[in-house]
């Protein structure tokens, strides 16, 4: 199938041949006819990564009155990144109409938000739940005539805390409004949303063997925790040009490994909740021009990352919530391409990966981390293919290469070497370096098998050892036998 087949107006179907878009995905192929005619609220459940903001807004686009200047859709994401991403999508498929957007999210000045919905008379918002509800409370966001509600990434905004503010939203708007959601996963509280709220909806789900993109390799590296920086380490040593992101579970975890991935040479950023807004564009502006080979994020702050090419997610650890492991790797093996998946475990997780694979339907890998010599020899051919050029220019300038007094007393001090000689010292003062940081800063520390059974035999002999002695103390104050508590005080001391 491809989308001249939904009868789109000529001015949508242009902007989508601008962007390259051919063939649609499962959710677009199943999702679009229907949201372009239905009247019913709908629900969409697809993987990460397989196109369900195009699913929504290309019907969107299409219904909408472009010249009429109200608020006609509003389009709720759980964060500012995925805020930012939506409307960046809106403005492309909507390069060729009238159609006017903005977003709302917190961490920004009120007032510049308030004169973009008064003067700008945008016909979609996007925003994120808490400053959406704010400026309906104050009034400012009217959405009388709004026909249309999407609700993008919902079981994110259950995983964030943000389902109260989600159902006060709803309470709010206009009782014959249609509503859309799309998620990836489908818990209990997200279910009751829609028996609470929506009318007659249709759902679709599409149909996979896996949870997680097939796509992705999925990989586990078992270390000591004190070791996943190092482990990191080696692996991006050992790969030609991998970008990907990180995952911590905290705000000050990112910041330390960040300052400890540049301490060994990695150019990486951190993006976290506590990051003003104009940091965390900053952090994403690097990332997205190639100058940044890692940032280091939290759940919250990754949400709405879409960046081409980024071929590898990291782990810091099991998530708490396998939902929020389905999130994470789906940034990378997106449109049709390959990505890397790897989640560094410490030996007491390791049955938690298992219950992983239960979930998500798919095997995860042991990583074998590569050994120091493997990552000397790719250096030294890493640094060899960079000289590649220089080295052939060099030959075919041949006799015709400049050189003057300088370059004389350069070849002066190598008359008593021999080829091999110099070859040599060449490649001491070239790697050595280099050599002495991998050994010194890259030696694990072998991981201590975990035995599950010597530690509940262990945790019981001290639960034993503390019920003797609490049964001891009760014996004692009961008058049993045993040694007697010497009483309080004594004789009062004479003046």
């Amino acid at each position: 199938m491809n989308f001249e087949q939904f009868d789109l107006n000529q001015n949508l179907m242009g902007a989508l041949m601008a962007q390259g878009y051919e063939n649609p995905t499962q959710i677009q192929e199943r999702a679009i006819p229907l949201l372009l005619e239905t009247e019913n609220d709908f629900v969409g459940q697809a993987q990460t990564g397989t196109g369900k903001t195009a699913a929504f807004l290309i019907p969107l686009l299409e219904r909408i009155d472009p010249y009429n200047p109200v608020v006609q859709a509003l389009i709720l994401a759980p964060t500012r990144e995925l805020a930012n991403q939506v409307q960046k999508e809106v403005e492309k498929l909507a390069a060729n109409s009238e159609m006017r957007s903005t977003t709302i999210y917190g961490g920004t000045p009120y007032d510049k938000q308030e004169r973009a919905l008064k003067k700008g008379k945008p016909q979609i918002v996007v925003g994120t739940p808490g400053r959406i509800l704010d400026l309906i409370n104050k009034k400012t966001l009217k959405l009388h005539d709004c026909e249309f509600f999407v609700i993008d990434e919902a079981d994110e905004m259950l995983n964030m805390g943000f389902l109260d503010d989600v159902n006060e939203i709803m309470e709010s708007l206009p009782k014959e409004i249609k509503t859309w959601m799309f998620s990836a996963t489908m818990p209990k509280e997200i279910q009751k949303l829609v028996q609470k709220h929506f009318n007659e909806p249709q759902f679709i789900k599409t149909k996979n063997k896996t949870l997680t993109n097939e796509s992705i390799s999925q990989y586990f590296c078992m270390l000591e925790k004190g070791d996943f920086i190092k482990g990191l380490r080696r692996i991006l040593a050992s790969l030609n040009q991998a970008t990907g992101i990180v995952f911590c579970e905290t705000r000050g975890e990112c910041k330390s490994v960040a300052e400890k991935l540049h301490d060994l040479g990695v150019s990486s950023l951190p993006l976290h909740g506590e990051l003003s807004q104009s940091q965390r564009e900053y952090a994403m502006e690097r990332f997205k021009a190639g100058k940044v080979q890692l940032l280091i994020c939290t759940d919250i702050a990754a949400r709405g990352i879409d960046v081409q090419d980024l071929n590898m997610v990291v782990n810091f650890g099991l998530p708490r919530q396998h939902e929020s492991y389905i999130h994470r790797i789906g940034r990378t093996g997106r449109a049709g391409q390959t990505g890397m998946a790897i989640t560094f475990i410490t030996p007491r997780e390791k049955n938690k990966v298992r219950m992983l694979e239960k979930t998500t339907g798919q095997k995860l890998e042991a990583y074998e981390l590569p050994d120091i010599e493997t990552l000397k020899t790719v250096k030294v051919q890493t640094d060899l293919e960079k000289m590649a050029g220089l080295k052939a220019a060099i030959i075919e300038r041949g006799t015709a290469f400049k050189t003057d007094e300088s370059y004389e007393i350069f070849t002066d001090f190598f008359d008593d070497f021999t080829k091999e000689d110099i070859l040599k010292l060449f490649f001491s003062n070239q790697f050595n370096k280099e050599f002495r940081m991998l050994e010194q800063a890259l030696t694990l520390k072998k991981a201590k098998p975990y035995r599950e059974g010597k530690l509940r035999k262990e945790s019981r002999n001290k639960r034993d050892a503390k019920d003797s002695r609490r049964s001891s103390r009760r014996n004692r104050g009961a008058g049993e036998e045993g040694p007697s508590r010497p009483k309080r005080g004594g004789r009062r001391r004479r003046r």
